[in-house]
């Protein structure tokens, strides 16, 4: 046998040799394609897990807000894990007797209004951490016993999340106080005509309108 009949052979077995490993190099390069696409599957997952926790939370905060202004127990209570702790200027204990604390202040009041904003917040899991300012606005009768007059109170809510069963709420609240001063009001509250002001839970525009939009409405 000559060189010339040698070197076909020496091709064949070559392609040979080829088309057994195609299989296990298609197989390799599905496996790490694979690999690739979970992991881009589970990134996305994260990063989507990730935005609505923040937006959970966010609403979480906002549904703080209107709570107070609606002197709405429920809603306010529901803010909060029962094991929650809470410290806000002299007070310092769990949220749930601050909720009992706050509901007095809030009770005789006239108005309140609580804007939130600057809101941050960071998730990792079932953790979450927020920061957000507040500026609340309290409507009452004048110290003085004449009138009205409106109190301002600005400053910064710092809290730790939590959730399970996939429903978030503060598990610690610390507040902090940062700025507050007394304005003497120029029109009575009582003075506005009906139903061009705000109300309290359930006579407030809100309920009504938001049970018919729930309704399809």
């Amino acid at each position: 046998m000559n060189s010339n009949d040698t070197m076909p052979a020496q091709n064949r077995r070559q392609g040979l040799r080829s088309l057994l490993a195609l299989p296990v190099g298609l197989a390799a390069a599905g496996a790490v394609a694979g690999n690739a696409a979970a992991k881009t599957d589970k990134d996305v997952l994260s990063r989507l897990d990730r935005l609505e926790s923040q937006h959970q939370i966010s609403e979480l905060l906002l549904a703080y807000a209107r709570a107070n202004d609606r002197f709405d127990e429920a809603a306010l209570r529901a803010c909060f894990w029962p094991e929650s702790t809470h410290k806000h200027g002299g007070f310092d204990g769990t949220s749930t007797a601050f909720v009992d604390f706050a509901l007095k202040i809030v009770q005789p009041l006239k108005y309140t209004a609580h804007h939130i904003s600057n809101v941050s917040v960071e998730v990792d899991g079932d953790r979450g951490f927020s920061e957000c300012y507040y500026l609340a606005q309290h409507r009452r009768t004048a110290k003085s016993g004449e009138g009205e007059e409106d109190a301002f109170f600005q400053g910064r809510y710092i809290d730790r999340h939590e959730r399970r069963n996939g429903v978030w709420k503060i598990i610690q609240r610390r507040g902090i106080s940062d700025l507050s001063f007394v304005l003497p009001a120029t029109k009575p509250y009582a003075d506005w005509p009906a139903g061009q002001h705000s109300m309290r839970a359930p006579d407030d525009p809100y309920y009504q309108l938001r049970a018919l939009f729930q309704s399809g409405r």
